[in-house]
């Protein structure tokens, strides 16, 4: 799960909503964060989806032979109906695969949902502190580009990687 958050974490940092207001870090504050609770309720709408699919008898034989394909529709349709990116629907549909092959029960894939969100929320918020102070720090400006913003990234997965293991 933690590859999840640092990879998904600096794609939709990066590639995955409008660009966060270096200029006002509150406002980008709080589009990470509604972001994060997007993810999170879409999900956890697709594990409940997946758990009511399977509560069914005559769709148990079903809806595991074709799981990757009904996730990925459904991850789709989902994104598109809350006008989001593809880099979302990827975050959606990798997030739903690897909760649903480790989940033992729905609770269990639910909490496991929680942590992956708020651990990219996590991620988005230190990856645009770092943003903002390096914005106006003393940096040459052909280092503020994809190079730094890279190390930054490895730097907070180090972090991220201590703080959890």
């Amino acid at each position: 799960m933690y590859f999840l958050i640092i990879a998904f974490g600096f794609m939709l940092a990066m590639r995955g909503t409008r660009p966060a207001s270096l200029q006002r870090p509150v406002e980008g504050l709080v589009q990470v964060w509604r972001e994060a609770a997007d993810l999170l309720l879409t999900v956890s709408l697709m594990l409940v989806l997946w758990a009511a699919a399977m509560a069914f008898e005559k769709t148990q034989v079903i809806v595991p032979e074709y799981s990757l394909l009904g996730l990925g529709i459904t991850a789709y349709l989902l994104s598109r109906y809350q006008k989001k990116t593809d880099v979302f629907f990827l975050a959606v549909l990798a997030i739903v695969f690897m909760i649903r092959s480790r989940q033992a029960d729905l609770w269990h894939g639910l909490s496991l949902a929680w942590a992956v969100s708020i651990g990219i929320a996590v991620f988005q918020t230190c990856f645009l502190g770092l943003r903002y102070k390096l914005l106006f720090s003393r940096v040459p400006v052909p280092a503020k580009g994809w190079p730094i913003l890279c190390l930054l990234a490895a730097f907070i997965a180090i972090v991220l990687n201590r703080l959890v293991f």
